[in-house]
């Protein structure tokens, strides 16, 4: 009978100590415990940019190449030499030729044509304006009803057919629009160019009845001079710079056109801005087996260096993607359980409260909350596996604050100190 009692007690406390273990550590139990909090952080209002690294050359924009025909023409002279800093207009050969009156008809006949192209690039223009100023960008969903606007030439249309995608938002339209504008700019100015270029040398030959030149169609310095006279005859490289670098295969899946970037120069303070200019879709050099492929990307800076010599090497940081001023939160304080996302919240009520998140952009340690969350509040960042428990942590001087007793009210103040009173 004894020992039937000592065997009973000995198995009641098995049993009860097992059972209360199994509610303790069991998942989502409702047996009222406490866990100590060793980690935590507040959720915090934070700038999260997804960035990618490369290496990058300072080096001439354009490069303008000058061609000397020998047909029906005699070489004179080279009227600029290596270094020598040209402006649009600038005479480069002088040549001497019997058929001055056909060279004149021929470069009437180049301005005619190209103040024609300028004229359907303003038409063009004019109606891009038009039809973003039509684009409300706070509606999500605006009706195509402009498809016509896009259908001018070959020559001036979009390299992406907005239309493909119906979801496709305003902002994005928008900013293609903006692109395609700026792309125009840069063409017509080119064409102006060009119409004063010719319009020069027909002044030229005018002056000089027996001979006529060929001048530079834009500024920069003349980077080679081909004394015999091959061509091209001058080569110059435009004054003004961009970053030319190559991008990896991986590399080339993230990095599209159009995507913003800083770089820096060793030993220069000055942050070089811009955007993604071309990045080529073929290799840099010829394919070969168990090769690694690079791609040639030229990024346009937004504005341009200055006392930075041409060949500078420059660290890029391309910024893929962006969310500024939002709810974000260390990665270790996320939970991922049956494909859903969580987190556990310390509330004000002493008790751990897990609930379902939204996530977002995340880079390095930071991991932005779409939903689900506020700025302030206070989330663990160890040992998430304890709901609706009681919860105590050590107390973190630190973050005691002024600011934070002037925001509690009355009650609030009272409530704090009478709890410490009974916790004492």
């Amino acid at each position: 009978m004894k020992k039937w009692f000592i065997f009973s007690l000995i198995f009641f406390c098995i049993s009860f100590i097992t059972l209360n273990a199994y509610l303790i550590w069991k998942k989502d139990s409702k047996a009222e415990h406490t866990v100590y909090v060793h980690d935590w952080k507040r959720v915090q209002e934070r700038n999260i940019i997804k960035t990618l690294d490369t290496k990058g050359i300072l080096m001439p924009q354009e490069e303008y190449n000058v061609y000397f025909d020998d047909k029906d023409k005699e070489f004179l002279r080279f009227l600029v030499k290596e270094g020598d800093e040209v402006t649009a207009g600038t005479p480069l050969i002088e040549y001497a030729t019997p058929e001055l009156d056909q060279v004149r008809d021929t470069l009437e006949s180049d301005i005619s044509q190209a103040e024609g192209e300028l004229s359907s690039i303003d038409e063009y223009i004019a109606k891009l304006l038009d039809y973003q100023a039509s684009i409300s960008s706070s509606d999500s969903n605006y009706a195509y009803e402009y498809d016509s606007v896009f259908a001018f030439e070959d020559d001036f249309s979009f390299t992406e057919d907005l239309t493909d995608t119906e979801d496709t938002s305003n902002d994005v339209i928008i900013s293609q629009i903006e692109q395609e504008i700026y792309k125009q700019e840069l063409e017509k100015s080119k064409l102006e160019d060009k119409i004063f270029n010719y319009e020069t040398q027909i002044s030229l030959i005018n002056e000089k009845s027996d001979s006529a030149m060929i001048i530079s169609e834009g500024d920069g310095i003349v980077k080679d001079v081909n004394d015999q006279l091959g061509n091209p005859v001058v080569t110059i490289a435009s004054t003004s710079l961009s970053i030319k670098g190559t991008l990896t295969e991986e590399q080339l899946k993230k990095v599209k056109v159009d995507m913003p970037f800083n770089a820096t120069v060793s030993g220069d303070k000055a942050k070089l801005e811009g955007t993604i200019f071309d990045i080529g879709s073929f290799p840099e050099n010829e394919p070969e087996i168990d090769k690694k492929n690079v791609y040639p990307y030229e990024a346009i800076l937004s504005e341009q260096a200055e006392a930075l010599p041409i060949g500078t090497t420059a660290d890029v940081k391309v910024t893929l993607d962006q969310a500024l001023k939002v709810p974000a939160v260390p990665q270790n304080a996320i939970v991922k359980q049956n494909k859903k996302t969580f987190l556990y919240f310390l509330d004000k009520n002493g008790l751990v409260n897990r609930k379902e998140v939204t996530i977002g952009l995340r880079s390095g340690d930071l991991q932005e909350i779409k939903e689900g969350t506020e700025i302030g509040q206070v989330v663990m960042t160890s040992d998430q596996s304890h709901n609706k428990s009681k919860f105590a942590t050590t107390m973190q001087p630190t973050y005691l604050k002024k600011n934070t007793f002037k925001n509690l009210s009355s009650k609030e103040k009272w409530e704090s100190f009478l709890i410490g009173v009974a916790e004492r």
